[in-house]
């Protein structure tokens, strides 16, 4: 017998399971495949300019830095991974490996990034380091990552009459045909 102010909970019983599998079509899978591989190039890419930064204030060696950037990329999200999948008792697979790396690496490359204010100066001495030893893509990659927007010596224009003339010299030749 219940009182009117008791709380009457229902007996437990032996109740289906709510979450049912559902089938996910060709087109998500696809396009989860491809946010994988963008988050884990891209998150990977930038990710890998900042371990070698922060390497390139102990050594100017680019082989030293890049090696122990790509174990640091490499290392941090499997070790990661292989913690989820101990928890998880191994269940999700490859796909489960494949979105730890993904989000792991995007989060780094995030907090790099949104931490510009102490990033900056990091990233403008590997832009450095890229531009001494003549690497002009991965000099602007880690300067667009520190915020400079440098010109290179190769890319000094011409002085402006000079330039002009050649133009118009051309301009006129070609208009003649």
């Amino acid at each position: 017998m219940a009182k009117d102010d008791e709380i009457v909970l229902p007996k437990k019983g032996k109740a289906k399971p709510s979450s049912s599998k559902t089938a996910v079509s060709s087109q998500m899978r696809k396009l989860m495949l491809v946010n994988r591989a963008v988050g884990i190039a891209f998150g990977g890419f930038v990710t890998l300019i900042g371990v070698m930064a922060l390497v390139g204030l102990v050594t100017d060696n680019g082989w030293v830095r890049l090696l122990v950037g790509l174990v640091a990329v490499i290392v941090l999200p499997a070790f990661l991974a292989d913690r989820v999948l101990r928890r998880t008792e191994g269940k999700g697979g490859l796909g489960l490996i494949a979105d730890m790396f993904a989000i792991v690496l995007l989060g780094v490359a995030l907090i790099l990034v949104a931490a510009e204010p102490v990033t900056r100066s990091l990233f403008r001495h590997e832009g450095d380091l890229y531009a001494q030893s003549g690497s002009t893509f991965m000099a602007r990659t880690a300067y667009f990552l520190g915020g400079v927007s440098p010109v290179f010596p190769s890319e000094k224009a011409a002085p402006a009459g000079s330039a002009s003339a050649s133009a118009s010299a051309s301009a006129s030749s070609s208009g003649g045909k």
